[in-house]
C-alpha cells in the first residue's frame, strides 16, 4: 500500500485507524472527491464554518460597533460639556448690551464669525490626512453605514 503524502512531501501528521482509512476512501468515492488532501480540506472548511456561524461574525461586528458608538458618545459628552462651560464663561464675563448698540454688535459678531469660519475651513482643507480618510471612506462606501 502506498504511503499517503502531503503536498509538500512530508508524511501525514495524523495516524488513522484502518477503519478510518476505509471510511475516508469510501466517502471520497461516493462524493467524487479525488484525493485525501481534498477530503481533509473540505472537512476543515466544514468544521470551521459550523463553528463560526454567521451569527458569531455578526456578534463580533456588533460588539465592535458598540465600542465605537460608546467612544463617540464619550466624545460628544466632552464636547457638550466644553461648549456648556464656554457659554457659561461668555455669559459671566460679558454684560448685556444697550439696545442702541445691539444691531452694530450683531453685525460685528457676524463678520467675526464669518472670518473665523473661513479660517477654520482653510485649516481643515490644509489637513491632507483628514481629506484622504474622508475620500477613502467615500470611495469604499463606509460612509453609507
Amino acid at each position: 500500500m502506498a504511503k499517503s503524502r502531503r503536498l509538500d512531501g512530508k508524511s501525514r501528521s495524523i495516524t488513522l485507524t484502518a477503519q478510518m482509512d476505509r471510511d475516508i476512501r469510501a466517502f471520497c468515492r461516493e462524493s467524487k472527491i479525488e484525493s485525501e488532501s481534498e477530503f481533509i480540506r473540505q472537512a476543515i472548511v466544514e468544521c470551521i464554518s459550523n463553528y463560526y456561524s454567521d451569527n458569531t461574525f455578526k456578534l463580533l461586528g456588533l460588539k465592535e460597533i458598540k465600542g465605537r458608538l460608546s467612544n463617540l458618545k464619550d466624545m460628544l459628552s466632552i464636547l457638550f460639556s466644553y461648549c456648556h462651560q464656554m457659554h457659561l464663561s461668555l455669559l459671566a464675563y460679558h454684560a448685556p448690551l444697550d439696545d442702541s448698540v445691539k444691531d452694530a454688535a450683531l453685525k460685528s459678531a457676524q463678520a467675526r464669525l464669518d472670518k473665523f469660519f473661513e479660517a477654520f475651513q482653510k485649516r481643515v482643507m490644509d489637513d491632507p490626512p483628514f481629506f484622504e480618510r474622508l475620500l477613502h471612506d467615500f470611495v469604499s462606501g463606509s460612509l453609507d453605514g
